[in-house]
């Protein structure tokens, strides 16, 4: 979406200080790996260093050495990394087997190179894939420096990859739909964060690029097939499923917990309906809010739909947010001018989510949730009582008020 003139940035130097206080504790994670350091691996935390990348390059290194049926077997899958590295932190392989397509090429080498590589490649994809949505006065390699980027960074996960994917699907979606069904297709390596698309799709009967999508998932799960096994889908759809099921309910504090942004999660701890209704109301509202932004352009959508699938998904992590926290970075800067005290607030608590969740899991979904609707209201031009009313509420209360004596 090419800026037509330079934006108003915040006056020096209230805008470094808003962007480096929102990245600060990740710069101090990141820090704090380096300090405690032992070779590869990160004693205080019984990990390596890049953390979850080790399941890309493990997934990879079973499928070049023909042990697949390690792969979504928790215990064999632990034993094998032990036998490599030493007992370390729980980690499971939870990605489709389509997945190993991506993870084989980084197993081919030794695994700190493979981690640059990962790195340094996924940091470009993405800052390439935001150029069309950074407005001018504006550099795109700042995508590289939000919260959600930084933590991606830390924990080595697919933030930048299913992020730069997301990004390339709606810049192709309006003038090249069958480019951005290809690629919605490949997003399928993180399936449950796709209801948004589906639907987007969907909504504009964009039938080719479905025929596209679909075509590249069926050639996916084909491939894969041949090439690995068949039997890897019913395991990873059955015993994968049930075991994310577990993480996300196991009982006590547990260090991922702090990375999830979810209401559910959030309020896990409560009586057994709380987290149950608290994700309901907040996944309802994200799906309401939507629907009044349908008709956003498709740059807009890229972002509206990146931050109401954080509020739908129960099973997210803040290295996942790498699109809605750059949507608030550009909203919050490119409109500083025309945004309300109030409103520069809780963009900014937004933008800062995937990191203050680490202090507090409930200030995540309710920053993200009213992140959204000020981000529709700007997008859409809308009041906010026209937006978030609906239309018998409006007329009812806000077009007919109660007459006072």
């Amino acid at each position: 979406m090419p800026a037509e003139r330079p934006i108003l940035l915040p006056p020096r130097p209230w805008n470094w200080f808003m962007w480096v206080a929102a990245t600060l504790l990740g710069v101090f994670l990141i820090l704090s790996d380096l300090r405690q350091l032992d070779g590869l691996h990160l004693p205080e935390a019984r990990l390596l260093i890049g953390r979850d990348f080790l399941n890309v390059w493990s997934g990879g290194t079973l499928a070049l050495t023909g042990q697949l049926e390690r792969l979504y077997d928790f215990q064999a899958y632990m034993d094998w990394q032990a036998g490599l590295f030493g007992p370390l932190e729980m980690l499971n392989y939870s990605y489709p087997p389509h997945s190993l397509f991506l993870a084989i090429p980084f197993a081919l080498f030794p695994y700190p190179v493979a981690l640059a590589l990962w790195t340094g490649l996924g940091a470009i994809f993405f800052a390439w894939a935001a150029r069309p949505y950074i407005p001018a006065g504006l550099s795109p390699w700042l995508a590289l420096l939000t919260p959600a980027a930084i933590v991606n960074i830390w924990v080595g996960h697919y933030g930048f990859v299913i992020g730069g994917l997301w990004l390339l699907f709606f810049a192709q979606l309006r003038h090249a739909p069958v480019r951005a069904g290809l690629v919605a297709g490949l997003l399928t390596l993180k399936p449950h964060l796709g209801l948004l698309i589906a639907l987007t799709l969907v909504h504009r009967r964009a039938f080719r690029a479905i025929g596209a999508a679909l075509a590249v998932t069926l050639g996916l799960i084909g491939l894969s097939g041949l090439a690995f096994g068949f039997d890897l889908w019913p395991t990873w759809l059955t015993d994968t499923s049930a075991l994310q099921t577990r993480i996300m309910t196991a009982e006590g504090e547990k260090f991922y917990f702090f990375m999830m942004t979810s209401a559910y999660v959030a309020l896990r701890e409560g009586p057994y309906w709380l987290p149950l209704t608290a994700q309901t109301l907040f996944a309802g509202s994200a799906l309401y809010l939507v629907w009044r932004a349908r008709d956003c352009s498709v740059h807009q959508l890229a972002f509206i739909t990146a931050t109401a699938t954080a509020l739908i998904t129960p099973y997210i992590f803040n290295y996942d947010l790498t699109v809605c926290c750059l949507g608030f970075a550009i909203l919050l800067y490119g409109q500083w001018h025309a945004l309300h005290r109030n409103e520069r607030i809780i963009l900014w608590m937004a933008f800062a989510a995937p990191l203050l969740v680490m202090a507090w899991n409930l200030i995540a979904p309710i920053a993200l949730l009213a992140g959204l609707v000020v981000q529709i209201r700007c997008y859409t031009g809308t009041s906010y009582a026209d937006l978030l009313l609906p239309a018998p509420l409006k007329r009812r209360w806000i077009d007919n008020p109660v007459p006072t004596s």
